[in-house]
């Protein structure tokens, strides 16, 4: 399943590079961060099944159903909403300390970085105890490779 219509999960904002301790001390938070997205997200995956049900059963929009579907139709579509907004006030909150959310439903998240002469990702999953891996820009999780030691830096 994407992300929740219209959420920017990327920054517009100038770059801001990570040291692998930066990164690896922002981790407590994007636990927490992603911890209040869990409900969210599973409710709005209950939402959208609502509203196509109802859409499938009555027709977009709902204009032929009695009056309480109609109604309990637009609360479903308020809440929908509602929730949207709250999930994308979290992603900007991730935007905000310069790291870029990947994909909201695994917990992954990029740290730009520099390694060696090149600007890099330190890339992180939900679940990881440290930012241990890296990929190009261009190069996404499946281009993920272990850092090494610090010292071999």
């Amino acid at each position: 399943m994407g992300a929740p219509a219209d959420v920017h999960l990327h920054r517009e904002a100038p770059l801001r590079l990570f040291t692998e301790d930066e990164a690896n001390a922002l981790l407590p938070q994007m636990e927490e961060i992603f911890l209040r997205l869990d409900p969210k997200l599973a409710r709005l995956r209950d939402l959208r099944e609502l509203v196509e049900d109802s859409e499938a059963y009555y027709g977009e929009g709902l204009a032929g159903a009695p009056a309480g579907d109609r109604e309990s139709y637009a609360e479903l579509l308020q809440e929908q909403a509602d929730l949207d907004r709250s999930v994308q006030a979290d992603i900007e909150s991730v935007l905000a300390l310069g790291c870029e959310v990947k994909d909201i439903h695994r917990g992954l998240v990029d740290f730009p970085a520099r390694l060696g002469n090149e600007v890099v990702y330190l890339c992180w999953q939900r679940g990881e105890d440290r930012v241990g891996w890296w990929h190009t820009l261009g190069g996404g999780f499946a281009g993920r490779k272990p850092l090494s030691p610090q010292s071999e830096r």
